[in-house]
């Protein structure tokens, strides 16, 4: 495929991006960790190269000579999957994967009988062309590679190896947990980063310049439709979308950022960088007039849920996630315009059943309650409840012993989904005991 600055390679998707892209940091620590040994001879005319393009990025970047690239692996696409594999066993409890699976479940982005961290080792090994392992220093080639897609991303690959030089990427993208949401902010801006200097690259060869684009527009159109093949196919829509955004939304960021600064002052923004994928879809929050997220409090539920419930996970969606949930139910007419932050927890009760606790706020009380109105629609799909007035400040539903429940006040809009019936009024109050501070 082609974009208006050249090709667009598949080859551009990094492995280390998929914890990232399903939002909740599944594999971040994974795809950073050594490289296994496995590996093909690396000919010396493919290590030439990637020294006269680490050299040609870093002036560009307006960077010092960056000296020789780091070592070169090729590696099978089973010995990938594999290597992930025993990364996720190694990282993460059974019990981990499965609260992150379950919340997806709960907000109706996967199914419930999704394979998680199946589906993610063979999505790498499907799409993982190439990658750059910051722990171990090194540069791992599919195989399969021809020579134009391997040039493409020895390209991109590179842009990361200048990055982790700049600031350390395993530290940099190690978002604290909880903080998913800033995770997918910082990987759109070393993706979308690694998308813009390789495009501005191959712009230069033919006397043109990135910076000097009306729009990216057909290159996100591209990226967004990069990604292919059976796995891909097969990948609820969320998943998918969250496969191409740090690069589609993260090249739209960072071609905001080079209209008015050069490339050498980018560096500044890995010191302070963009806190939400709002500020990634929405440059002119981070760039112009900044617009952090609005930080939501959360109570301890342990003493208002029955005894012995738990909490499972304790997380954030960003506005990526909440407009992905809305479009999973209403289409692609749904929005999240003045998405200003949103917190949500997965409490698990003694009965085996799980409740989801969320606070969404919004720039103005007109957008807190279309909010409440699209998320009344989706509650009514998403478990089969009867229509209630969209307008009322409060709105309950009961099913069987569960209660379900949305809740205005000013800009702030609660979620309440799979609550025994009995305790929502001492949940609507530990809920809204702490002030939201605008």
């Amino acid at each position: 495929m082609t974009d208006a600055g050249g090709p667009v390679s598949p080859s551009r998707r990094s492995s280390r991006s998929a914890g990232r892209l399903v939002l909740l940091g599944l594999l971040a620590a994974a795809s950073l960790a050594s490289v296994a040994s496995g590996q093909a001879l690396v000919p010396p005319e493919l290590r030439a190269e990637a020294a006269r393009l680490l050299r040609d990025l870093a002036a560009l970047r307006g960077l010092p000579p960056p000296g020789s690239p780091p070592p070169l692996v090729i590696q099978s696409s089973e010995e990938r999957r594999q290597f992930v594999v025993a990364e996720l066993g190694r990282k993460y409890s059974p019990a981990r994967l499965d609260a992150e699976r379950r919340a997806l479940v709960a907000w109706g982005l996967v199914p419930a009988d999704f394979d998680l961290p199946g589906f993610l080792a063979d999505l790498l090994a499907e799409q993982a062309a190439a990658y750059y392992d910051p722990g171990a220093k090194r540069m791992v080639l599919a195989n399969w590679l021809t020579p134009e897609l391997r040039r493409d991303a020895l390209t991109h690959e590179l842009v990361h190896v200048l990055q982790d030089r700049l600031v350390d990427l395993d530290r940099f993208l190690g978002a604290a947990p909880g903080r998913s949401d800033e995770g997918v902010a910082r990987h759109a801006l070393v993706e979308g980063e690694a998308v813009a200097l390789s495009q501005d690259l191959s712009l230069r060869r033919d006397g043109r310049d990135f910076a000097a684009l009306p729009d990216v527009a057909d290159l996100q159109r591209a990226i967004r439709t990069s990604a292919t093949g059976p796995v891909v196919a097969r990948a609820p829509a969320y998943i998918r979308t969250m496969l191409t955004f740090p690069y589609a939304a993260g090249v739209g960021f960072v071609h905001a950022f080079r209209q008015h600064h050069p490339w050498a002052q980018l560096s500044a923004l890995y010191q302070d960088p963009p806190r939400s994928s709002s500020q990634i879809l929405h440059p002119e929050r981070y760039l112009d007039r900044r617009k952090d997220p609005v930080p939501l409090p959360l109570p301890d539920l342990a003493t208002v849920l029955p005894a012995g419930s738990r909490l499972a996970l304790e997380d954030e969606l960003g506005e990526i996630g909440v407009a992905e949930v809305l479009r999973r139910f209403l289409g692609e007419s749904a929005h999240t315009v003045g998405w200003r932050g949103d917190r949500h927890a997965l409490w698990d009760l003694p009965t085996g059943a799980s409740v989801l606790v969320a606070l969404t706020v919004w720039d103005t009380e007109d957008l807190a309650l279309a909010f409440a109105r699209d998320y009344a629609r989706v509650m009514a799909l998403k478990y089969g409840l009867a229509p209630l007035s969209p307008d009322a400040p409060l709105l309950a539903w009961s099913s069987g012993a569960a209660v379900f429940a949305i809740e205005r006040r000013q800009r702030t809009v609660a979620l309440l989904e799979g609550a025994p019936t009995s305790a929502l009024d001492a949940l609507r109050a530990a809920i809204w005991a702490k002030p939201v501070l605008y």
